[in-house]
């Protein structure tokens, strides 16, 4: 062997080693990966769950929660139509039936739990101009007054409902036997927040038409996050469903110890002082 073959010899064997110790060192460096939890939650969660996801993740950086947010039964038809939900978070308890009575069963078995509970308020605006009936309303009883002319609340159709928040409204002014009297004024909203959105400005659009609203039903979290309205009257837990908020994991994720972390961890003490503290949510 000659000198130069020698050269280029000794230079193949040693670019070799390196490339080799080089792999080694890539192949013990820790990966790095990120897991994306969706969770599909009741639009009235919305403020509590983002303060919850920023020290959820702060704990947990390598998990990226990813919110859909909306109303109940609107969530319900999604999932059931393929949406990559790995948790569901309703505002009420019919929905998660549904998932859990299908068969096979679309709930992890043993995930299903209460996450907290809530309360039906009747709000009105307060910022300038009120409406004469507006101002003067205080009672939900009041709401048949001539004076009263336009009602929001959530879209009480369909089975199980599309917005709790709505059914919960008229099983309210059912049981106070004014629902016939009243119905004429309601206008239905996709969701809780639009209620609120329609109570703060005083109107609503209903398929393309703008009518005037003079007061609404949201909870009392929603409520209690804007400074346009005011609490009318709170109604009596016995004149609905008891409103709650159960969680279920879906069978169809691939990511169940994530999904159990979470679910876990919204019981913890952390999470549970955002929802009551900051919020105003029941502890279940």
């Amino acid at each position: 062997m000659n000198r130069r073959r020698l050269i280029a010899w000794i230079a193949t064997a040693v670019t070799s080693m390196m490339l080799v110790i080089g792999s080694q060192f890539v192949n013990l460096s820790p990966a790095s990966s990120t897991t994306t939890l969706n969770v599909y939650a009741a639009v009235s969660l919305t403020n509590a769950l983002n303060d919850i996801k920023t020290q959820y993740q702060s704990a947990n950086p390598s998990v990226n929660v990813v919110y859909t947010f909306g109303a109940s039964g609107t969530l319900l038809t999604q999932i059931q139509g393929g949406a990559p939900a790995d948790i569901f978070i309703s505002a009420a308890t019919d929905q998660l039936d549904v998932l859990q009575n299908s068969n096979p069963s679309k709930i992890v078995s043993g995930s299903r739990k209460n996450v907290v509970k809530n309360r039906l308020v009747l709000i009105a605006p307060t910022t300038a101009p009120v409406s004469a009936g507006s101002a003067a309303l205080t009672t939900i009883n009041g709401l048949t007054n001539a004076n009263i002319t336009g009602i929001a609340i959530g879209d009480y159709t369909g089975t199980p409902p599309v917005v709790p928040a709505g059914n919960y409204a008229k099983q309210v002014l059912t049981s106070r036997g004014i629902f016939t009297t009243v119905s004429p004024k309601l206008s239905l909203a996709p969701n809780v927040r639009a209620v609120l959105t329609a109570v703060e400005n005083k109107t609503i659009t209903v398929n393309g038409v703008s009518k005037t609203i003079d007061a609404g039903f949201v909870y009392k979290t929603d409520a209690a996050i804007s400074n346009k309205v005011r609490v009318v009257e709170t109604a009596l837990t016995t004149e609905s469903d008891p409103i709650v908020y159960p969680l279920g994991i879906l069978t169809r994720t691939t990511v169940l110890s994530t999904a159990q972390s979470f679910s876990t961890y919204l019981s913890s003490t952390t999470a549970q002082n955002i929802f009551k503290n900051t919020y105003g949510f029941i502890l279940p």
